[in-house]
């Protein structure tokens, strides 16, 4: 799974035009995380159609990056993410991003961006 980085200038409206962008051409926004730091804004997202996505957000003069991503299963309890988080640091995989995607029933769905995601996802196999 791919994720995009969206760089760009933060305003009022900026959330409104990139996700109506996407939205014209059909390109579902399935997870998504945003933050600014002065005046810039980071946007994380996971779409429907990343290369698609990453096209029509380049068109309208957005920065966008793309890399890898992936999902994790992880039961919805107390201490949970932190074995799955010392899991990566024991061997030395970066967690650069993390994000909660959604939780059901007793289940949770993370998705990490890491600086190894095959080393990432052998020893998180069963989380996957």
């Amino acid at each position: 799974m791919k994720e995009l980085l969206v760089l760009a200038k933060d305003r009022i409206g900026l959330l409104a035009d990139l996700s109506y962008a996407l939205g014209q051409e059909n390109v579902n926004i399935e997870s998504i995380s945003a933050d600014t730091m002065g005046d810039k804004a980071v946007i994380h997202l996971v779409v429907s159609d990343e290369k698609k996505g990453k096209e029509i957000l380049e068109r309208r003069g957005f920065i966008v990056l793309s890399s890898d991503a992936m999902v994790v299963k992880v039961i919805d309890r107390p201490g949970e993410l932190a074995k799955v988080a010392r899991t990566l640091s024991d061997a030395k995989v970066n967690i650069k991003n993390v994000q909660l995607v959604t939780k059901e029933r007793n289940i949770a769905l993370y998705l990490f961006r890491v600086d190894n995601v095959k080393k990432a996802s052998s020893l998180l196999k069963g989380y996957m």
